[in-house]
């Protein structure tokens, strides 16, 4: 997935010619903080609206410096999802040879996120915590697998004062104790799990006295 997939034109540009009253009345109209200054086809740069907030309602933005913040159109998602939070923008425009494509909205991301790494759809969610030398996803999948499920999204993360890793799995059913059970005997350290209405109150309720019965 490449940001050319996710850009659309849902969000107006600005011209050079328009005042700063008029572009952040634009900006209240869609609820955004950024939009993209266009001259003719061509990219100018990021318009922010505490740079706007600063200047007379009746300046033009010719007068005004753009901020030089876009993305290609091949560069991929994760690359634009790190884009997105280190600019801290809600339109990234996309920019090739200097001409506007479009912008992303970060609700475009997470939207194709949860379609297409099956986080929106119907499973449990499970999360172990592993220490970081003994990861192995593969091994993970295999146990998940042997106790008749799939693994079918998988994300990891890690605390800085941590030596320990969070993985969490998205499964392809709701019926999470076998694998609960496979884990616990393989010595996985399962922190929680989620959306899974019929067992989830009853496996909550063994799991916090299995704990209780370690802590004795």
């Amino acid at each position: 997935m490449y940001a050319q997939r996710l850009m659309s034109l849902n969000l107006p540009v600005v011209r050079p010619e328009d005042s700063v009253g008029k572009v952040l009345r634009l900006m209240d109209e869609y609820k955004v903080c950024h939009l993209a200054l266009v001259n003719g086809e061509v990219f100018k740069g990021l318009m922010y609206e505490e740079d706007l907030m600063e200047r007379d309602e009746e300046t033009p933005l010719a007068a005004m410096e753009a901020r030089p913040v876009s993305v290609e159109p091949q560069l991929h998602l994760y690359d634009v999802v790190s884009r997105l939070v280190e600019s801290e923008v809600d339109a990234m425009p996309v920019v090739h040879e200097g001409k506007f494509l479009g912008c992303i909205e970060p609700k475009a991301v997470l939207r194709f996120l949860a379609e297409s790494t099956h986080w929106a759809g119907l499973g449990a969610v499970l999360v172990l915590e592993v220490p970081k030398n003994d990861l192995s996803i593969a091994e993970i999948a295999r146990l998940v697998e042997g106790a008749d499920a799939k693994v079918i999204a998988c994300t990891t993360s890690q605390k800085d004062d941590s030596s320990n890793v969070e993985v969490t799995l998205k499964l392809n059913t709701q019926d999470v104790e076998p694998v609960i059970a496979t884990f616990q005997r393989f010595g996985y350290s399962i922190q929680t799990f989620y959306h899974a209405p019929e067992l989830e109150e009853e496996m909550r309720e063994r799991y916090e006295a299995f704990m209780r019965y370690l802590d004795n």
